[in-house]
């Protein structure tokens, strides 16, 4: 079992803060879910998720992030969701799936980095079939190009569930 933390977060009333410290996927990501959501039912309306030493992404952690935009924008209290430092491969994904349209894109240095905690990512952090069917239904929803890109895998995910009933 890998020790090793996945994500760090800084929790202040200004913003709560995710540094994504590898590769987010499905495989890992049910900590920082949980994480966005428990500060969101908490009140923060300010989310800042850090890519500097992030590898790679996959399309359920960026669904969970999708998801959280969402809810920030149709909040009561509207809030924001600022995607910092992406670059590469992670910047290409994110324009792609049209994210870029509905949370910031910008580049700044997280400083303070004493106040940073891990998260346990060693129990229960791969994403449920219930997160992955969320997430990809999330990005599916957002434009045509997601529908058309994601409805085999929210398709499959549906007759799984069904089977399982």
């Amino acid at each position: 079992m890998n020790k090793e933390p996945l994500y760090q977060v800084h929790d202040s009333q200004q913003a709560a803060v995710l540094l994504v410290l590898s590769k987010a996927s499905y495989t890992n990501c049910e900590p920082a879910r949980n994480f966005f959501d428990q500060r969101f039912k908490d009140g923060q309306r300010f989310f800042i998720v850090d890519f500097e030493n992030c590898t790679s992404v996959d399309s359920t952690f960026l669904g969970i992030l999708v998801r959280l935009a969402l809810n920030l924008r149709n909040s009561t209290e509207p809030g924001k969701l600022a995607l910092v430092n992406l670059t590469g491969r992670n910047l290409e994904t994110v324009r792609n799936l049209g994210i870029h349209r509905i949370a910031e894109i910008s580049s700044f240095s997280i400083e303070n980095e004493t106040d940073l905690k891990s998260l346990d990512a060693n129990k229960d952090s791969s994403a449920n079939s219930e997160t992955i069917y969320q997430a990809h239904k999330t990005l599916m929803n957002l434009n045509a190009k997601n529908l058309r890109m994601f409805c085999d895998v929210v398709s499959f995910l549906e007759k799984e569930a069904d089977k399982d009933k």
